[in-house]
């Protein structure tokens, strides 16, 4: 035994795999399923020695028991890395989607303490004795809740001077007169454009910790000027883990996916009574996975660094996900699992992405077992239609039922192969779903911020005096241009009046535009909007704004600072489309990511963005409808054909985030990601190699061979189901005992000579004589024919695809042929019904004498 081999329940693993491969319960399955049929090749060596069917059951059990030894080790690999690698995956998505979101925290915090209104009141504020202070303090209140109403991530804000007193905040439930000085002088003091912390912080006593955004307010936005206070955004952090984590889990394996702080410590579990909060975790970032145990249990985990975004990397958070171990390798349910065609799953074995060279190896030694045991069981129907012993039918029972013993060996490779496929389904459907999901939440953001920047007090005021505004354009564009370079999502921000009148524009290069009138549709809708609360967008299509191509504008109105009622302009902000959905999408998909195409598309489906160079953006994307039907968070995964590739395909319909396109929300834009995930190619020839067939049908048994009736041995020359005098039959043998012959002209029909038990046979190639065009790799088999027993020299071989049954047929029911009816069918004599298969067929008999008599002696003339 290999060093690196240990013994497992009478199978050979790696060492390695030895705490693990007990809980791999495919693998258990099949181990159990290969171990019974082991038992029954020796009750088959017992009894075929009752039966005389001369077969070798030693080596076959020997063959099956070294191919399960091999097969069982390479399964465990393969799943081992399939589960590992999926949590690798969901451990790096979920700290990346955090940091996503946390880096849009980041330019929140930086605006906000920018804010004029706020720096008023600092200036103003003297005490909460004081009536005007109160005032200014209701209104300031006022503002942070309109901010917190967009931004419904935040649960309170807090202003403090810069002597650590609290002067407002949102929820005055909490009766905390002063910040922590330490903590002030931390923020007052950072050169840095953000201080985020994730601590104790004395102003919130509610929470043991939580995740603040802090900067200090000064009297302008000089990096010199005097500060004038700190101003903190308190972020809904349990909140924003639980949406993320239900994104995400999956509950079947009762795995259970955290954050981790620096040190390891739970920040936020996605199932607390399992993994609780404040745990210390072992971070696992310098291998492939970890078996540690907590709690008395034992659990497979893994963690991730974030990958982090446009450079922002939070606080040295890690992803982390751990699975109990005897839940972690479960396998697929047997009613989640979905029934696949045989061409797909060849196609998939083709694909060393999906499918191992050494997996591969194992099915080619599986099918070259398969043949030769078919072979075998052939050769033995052929020897007992020869005989009439009272054997006979025990016999052949017999040989059926090693037949089906090796078939139920190969259904457990077949199985195994439909559970890579719809594991290949279940990634589709997943990767689709998170996708949407970030482009939900991306776009929530969108909203928020058009919202919100249309409640600017200078440009509310400035758009109250229209006789000053054109002198105030600068102004206006110099507070958006200092708004985009902290969101630089967008490619411009536009303020327009009510006559749509573009006012002022971020972006220098566009300051073209000033003075043009925008005419598109969502002009008027944005001057009729009800409330602060509501917005408008414009479909996805082609627009001036983005260099006449299609992207998102959302917009806003701006109203009057002297009545809230009257709205005198609007602002809107083109989102920079082509490179963010992009991004969205290629950082959804695997690193190796080449086999993998991704695609927004709208419920036309016009693409919206596409990974695939072939897809254009507002190109269509030609697949079935029903695709496009599904309803908002509905999925749907398939495997599809295009241009003779096989995909399986995940879709999901986007469900919104929050309140944004939820039914708080009037905005309605159904967008699908559909993910592509590349199988394998379409085997055009039409003929799977992966063939489920019975040696030797029941129906066939019921039949006592008489007088009347003969016996037919049945093949199949690519599609044709042909057959001959099972009489005639020497056997069949496997197509590498041929000796090909020597610079022999491709047309001609002779390939070569085996030698037989003393007896030099020439192999003849008879498909152009029968119509059909099948290429060389699928000549598997070679049959020995002769039609004359008492003369040696009339034997020939002929090259087929596969061998089939051994049949009875009534003589009567065989159909002659006259030779001026054949054409190129000219070596076929009669044909005849099988009716003993699973479904009767029609079966060509050839004429062995002829074979020889124009094949052999045409070669021999020539």
């Amino acid at each position: 035994m290999s060093k690196n081999l240990i013994d497992y329940k009478g199978i050979k693993v790696k060492k390695e795999l030895y705490p693990i491969i007990k809980h791999i319960e495919d693998v258990d399955k099949y181990r159990e399923e290969l171990g019974r049929l082991s038992s029954s090749w020796d009750i088959f060596a017992l009894l075929g020695q009752l039966g005389d069917i001369n077969i070798d059951i030693g080596k076959t059990k020997e063959n099956f028991l070294n191919l399960t030894t091999t097969l069982l080790n390479h399964l465990s690999d393969e799943t081992v890395k399939k589960v590992t690698a999926e949590m690798e995956f969901k451990a790096q998505v979920a700290i990346d989607i955090v940091i996503r979101n946390l880096f849009e925290r980041t330019a929140d915090i930086g605006f906000l303490s920018t804010d004029d209104d706020i720096r008023d009141f600092l200036l103003h504020y003297v005490s909460k004795y004081n009536k005007e202070s109160n005032l200014l303090k209701e209104g300031i209140q006022k503002r942070f809740l309109e901010y917190v109403k967009k931004y419904s991530v935040y649960y309170d804000i807090v202003l403090a001077d810069t002597k650590g007193k609290v002067v407002a905040r949102l929820d005055e439930s909490i009766n905390i007169e002063n910040v922590d000085l330490n903590f002030v002088n931390k923020v007052l003091n950072s050169s840095e454009e953000y201080v985020e912390t994730y601590d104790s912080h004395n102003f919130l006593p509610q929470y043991k910790k939580s995740l603040v955004y802090s900067y200090k307010v000064t009297r302008t936005n000089n990096f010199n000027s005097e500060s004038l206070g700190v101003l903190c955004l308190c972020f809904k952090f349990t909140d924003e883990m639980k949406g993320i984590f239900n994104n995400l889990i999956d509950k079947k394996n009762k795995e259970t996916i955290t954050i981790l702080d620096e040190e390891g410590y739970v920040i936020a579990s996605s199932d607390e009574d399992c993994i609780p909060l404040n745990s210390k975790q072992e971070i696992v970032v310098d291998s492939r996975y970890k078996i540690v145990s907590f709690a008395g249990r034992d659990f497979i985990s893994k963690s991730c660094l974030t990958n982090g975004y446009q450079g922002f990397k939070g606080l040295k958070w890690h992803g982390h996900i751990m699975i109990p171990l005897e839940y972690a390798f479960l396998s697929e349910e047997s009613n989640t699992t979905k029934e696949v065609d045989d061409d797909i799953i060849e196609a998939m074995m083709d694909n060393e992405q999906h499918f191992s060279k050494d997996l591969k190896e194992v099915f080619n030694k599986s099918k070259n077992i398969q043949d030769n045991l078919s072979r075998v069981i052939w050769n033995g129907n052929v020897a007992q239609s020869k005989v009439k012993s009272s054997n006979r039918e025990f016999s052949k029972s017999l040989l059926s039922e090693i037949g089906v013993t090796g078939l139920k060996a190969n259904s457990s490779l077949n199985n195994l192969n439909r559970t890579i496929i719809n594991s290949i389904l279940k990634d589709s459907e997943f990767l689709s779903s998170l996708a949407i999901d970030i482009m939900d939440r991306n776009l929530y953001e969108r909203a928020n911020d058009c919202r919100w920047w249309a409640l600017t007090t200078y440009f509310r005021k400035a758009l109250d005096d229209k006789d000053t505004l054109e002198q105030k354009e600068e102004q206006i564009s110099s507070i958006l241009k200092y708004i985009n370079d902290l969101y630089t999502v967008y490619t411009n921000l536009l303020v327009f009046d009510k006559n749509g009148k573009i006012i002022a524009v971020s972006n220098e290069k566009e300051k073209h535009l000033i003075g043009k009138v925008l005419s598109d549709s969502w002009v008027e809708r944005t001057l009729n909007l009800e409330n602060t609360q509501k917005y408008c967008v414009s479909d996805f299509e082609k627009t001036n704004l983005y260099n006449n191509e299609s992207t998102y504008v959302y917009c806003s109105a701006i109203r009057s600072f002297e009545n809230d009622s009257k709205i005198n302009g609007g602002i809107a902000i083109v989102f920079d489309s082509t490179p963010q959905f992009q991004a969205m999408l290629e950082e959804t998909l695997p690193s190796d990511n080449s086999s993998v195409f991704a695609i927004f598309a709208d419920r036309d489906k016009n693409v919206i963005s596409s990974t695939n160079k072939e897809l254009s953006v507002d190109s269509k994307i030609n697949i079935d409808d029903k695709f496009f039907k599904l309803k908002n968070n509905e999925k749907l995964s398939e495997i599809i054909e295009i241009d003779n590739k096989y995909y399986a395909l995940g879709v999901r319909c986007s469900k919104g985030y929050r309140e944004y396109k939820s039914s708080e929300d009037d905005y309605k834009n159904d967008v699908f990601c559909l993910v592509f995930i590349y199988i394998g190619k379409k085997c055009l020839n039409g003929l799977s190699q992966i063939k489920r067939k019975k040696f030797i049908n029941s129906n066939i048994l019921k039949k006592s061979l008489d007088s009347n009736s003969v016996e037919l041995a049945t093949f199949r020359l690519g599609k044709k189901f042909l057959a001959v005098h099972a009489k005639n039959v020497i056997e069949s043998i496997g197509i590498d005992k041929l000796e090909k012959s020597i610079d022999m002209d491709k047309k001609n029909p002779f390939k070569g000579m085996v030698l037989h038990k003393d007896r030099l046979i020439s192999v003849l190639d008879i498909r152009s004589f029968i119509n059909e065009e099948i290429q060389d790799e699928e000549l598997k088999t070679i049959i020995l024919l002769e039609y004359d027993k008492d003369n040696k020299e009339h034997c020939i071989g002929i090259l087929v695809s596969s061998l089939e049954s051994i049949s009875l047929v009534e003589s009567k029911s065989i159909q002659q042929i006259q030779s001026h009816f054949l054409g190129a069918g000219a070596l076929i004599e009669s044909i005849v019904e099988i009716d003993d298969l699973d479904e009767p067929e029609v079966a060509m008999i050839l004429d062995i004498k002829k074979i020889d008599d124009n094949l052999t002696q045409r070669d021999s003339t020539n």
